[in-house]
Order: structure tokens, then C-alpha cells, then sequence
């Protein structure tokens, strides 16, 4: 009876805390659809700290196993030696990285990062009230092409390359898709807004895409794919956006 009673409280433990975590997996290709092994895919607590860490096999495919549920600030994916402070490959091979943002880790997700020259970091979308039905995606693209533009000894340095090197897109070499669960979204506007950033008031240009409001759900993955035409490169990072959840008036 007690083996009994035991095999049963086990398997309880074991199902209660399987409620609790999730699985992100998915696959890490180029925009060709290549897949890239060996990408490091890095879950990020708010401080920059790993959640969970694990690397993509020979197809490019990865799972990270055993998440918390809860918010995360972002996931990102690259694969190390391509970055360009490791100096570890040939300029012609180095790529930046995909970013996810605001995760939400309620249930398993699938989440295939594409990257390639051109990085879309702090990714932000927010609604505005008392105007157009719409909502406002903010992002800032960084082009690799511009960073080893620059001699070794500035773009190997972090301090040094966040003072002088200037990575921003001009807005006429900018093209932009917004989606939302897949749905293609309608741009009305695409704004430049100058960034200041690390010392000497340097800055990066962002930009503020005002696209039509997708159809309501409790949260929405908003994918931003972006183009520099001066050098042919691409990018994409996603933003888990929630829909304000108000209160209703009361019928009368």
C-alpha cells in the first residue's frame, strides 16, 4: 500500500511540475533557409544573466528544456565565432544576431531565428489611445557592413566602437515589414529618431513604424523584418506584445 501511495504522490510531483515549465525550440537558419549549426540560443533574465543556454546540432535545431513559466527580457542566437569582436573567421563570414524580446514563457513555444549582416536590437511596441487604431513598433538596425568598416583596432574594442563607429541605416536604405502571427500589417509611417547612447553623446538612429492594429488576441509575436539596401543585408527579431486587458463599462 505505502508503494503504492508512494508511486502516486511521484507521479503527481513529476505532473505538477511539468505545469511549471515550458520548452522553447525551433530551428536557426540564414534568410536562404540554411540551417546554422553550432548558434548558441541564450534565454536572458532582466540583468542579462542566463536562464537557460543550449546550442543548435547539425541542422540548426535546438530545445531549451525544463523553462520556468513567467516573462523573460529576450532570447537571442548567433553563433559565436561569426561575431565580430571573436575575430575568429573571415570578414566576408561574420553575421550579427537574431533577438526575441519580451518572451512570454506561458506555454511551449516555437521560435526559428533567421540572421544574417543586419541586427534589429531593442525592439519595443507599445499602442497609443485617442487616435488612429494602430500600433507603434520601435527598433534600432545595426549594420555589420558599417561596424568592419572600421579598422580592427576600433570594431575589436566595445568602448572604443561604441564612441566612433557609426552603425545606423539611413532612413532611404531602410525597407521594413511589420507582421503579426504571421499576418502582413499595413505601414502607415516610418520615423527616424536619433538614440544617444554610451559616452560623448554618441547616437544610433532608431526608428518608430506605425502599422495597422492586428486583430485582438491576449498577446501577440510581432515580427520585424528589415533590409539595408546600401549593402544588401538583412535582419528580423520578434517582440511578444500583450494587449492592454481593461475593464469594460458596465452595460446599461
Amino acid at each position: 500500500m505505502r508503494k503504492i501511495l508512494f508511486c502516486i504522490l511521484f507521479i503527481l510531483s513529476v505532473y505538477a511540475n511539468a505545469q511549471e515549465t515550458i520548452t522553447i525550440s525551433g530551428q536557426v537558419t540564414d534568410f536562404e533557409g540554411s540551417p546554422i549549426d553550432s548558434s548558441i540560443v541564450r534565454l536572458l533574465y532582466p540583468n542579462f544573466t542566463d536562464a537557460n543556454v543550449t546550442y543548435t546540432d547539425k541542422n540548426g535545431n535546438y530545445r531549451l528544456e525544463n523553462v520556468e513559466k513567467g516573462k523573460y527580457m529576450a532570447m537571442y542566437a548567433l553563433r559565436p565565432k561569426e561575431y565580430p569582436r571573436a575575430n575568429a573567421v573571415a570578414e566576408k563570414d561574420m553575421r550579427l544576431e537574431f533577438w526575441a524580446w519580451n518572451v512570454i514563457a506561458d506555454k511551449d513555444l516555437t521560435i526559428n531565428p533567421r540572421y544574417h549582416k543586419l541586427e534589429l536590437y531593442g525592439t519595443t511596441v507599445f499602442k497609443t489611445f485617442g487616435g488612429y487604431n494602430s500600433l507603434f513598433v520601435y527598433f534600432r538596425p545595426m549594420s555589420l557592413t558599417k561596424y568592419i568598416s572600421y579598422s580592427k583596432d576600433v570594431y575589436l574594442d566595445k568602448k572604443k566602437a561604441e564612441k566612433v563607429a557609426d552603425i545606423s541605416i539611413k532612413p532611404e536604405h531602410l525597407k521594413v515589414k511589420v507582421y503579426a502571427d504571421g499576418e502582413l500589417l499595413k505601414i502607415n509611417s516610418v520615423q527616424p529618431v536619433d538614440e544617444f547612447e554610451g559616452e560623448g553623446n554618441s547616437s544610433i538612429t532608431g526608428y518608430i513604424v506605425q502599422a495597422d492594429m492586428p486583430k485582438s488576441k491576449p498577446y501577440i509575436t510581432i515580427r520585424v523584418v528589415a533590409e539595408n539596401t546600401e549593402f544588401n543585408e538583412t535582419g528580423e527579431n520578434i517582440y511578444f506584445y500583450e494587449l492592454p486587458q481593461l475593464v469594460k463599462a458596465p452595460l446599461k
